[in-house]
């Protein structure tokens, strides 16, 4: 009998799922942290061809996660990679290297 229960518990803890054996701390740390949004103001963005050149070049930088540039507004959203940086002079021979000229750069943490 006692070897019965000893079975079943050991059954039911073989059951459980190793994510339910983890306390909160870990799965947190788990989750990859934010990386940094760069929001870059460009001249002379006015065509599709434009944000192509711009998406190709930025986009090859090994801290670059995603390029998504607004023409209406004359702006290009710098997602970086966790753990990454881009600094603003890189960012500038980026965009000068696409044929653009940087006006600005703003930056904030990815939410």
């Amino acid at each position: 009998m006692k070897l019965l229960k000893t079975l079943a518990l050991a059954a039911a803890v073989s059951i459980t799922t190793p994510a339910a054996l983890a306390s909160p701390e870990t799965s947190a740390m788990a989750e990859p942290a934010p990386g940094e949004i760069l929001m870059a103001k460009v001249n002379g963005l006015v065509c599709d061809f434009c944000a192509q050149s711009i998406r190709k070049i930025v986009g090859k930088d090994e801290a670059v996660q995603k390029v998504h540039v607004d023409l209406s507004k004359g702006q290009v959203r710098v997602d970086l990679k966790p753990g990454k940086s881009l600094d603003d002079a890189a960012l500038e021979k980026l965009i000068r290297k696409a044929g653009y000229s940087l006006v600005s750069v703003d930056r904030n943490v990815a939410k």
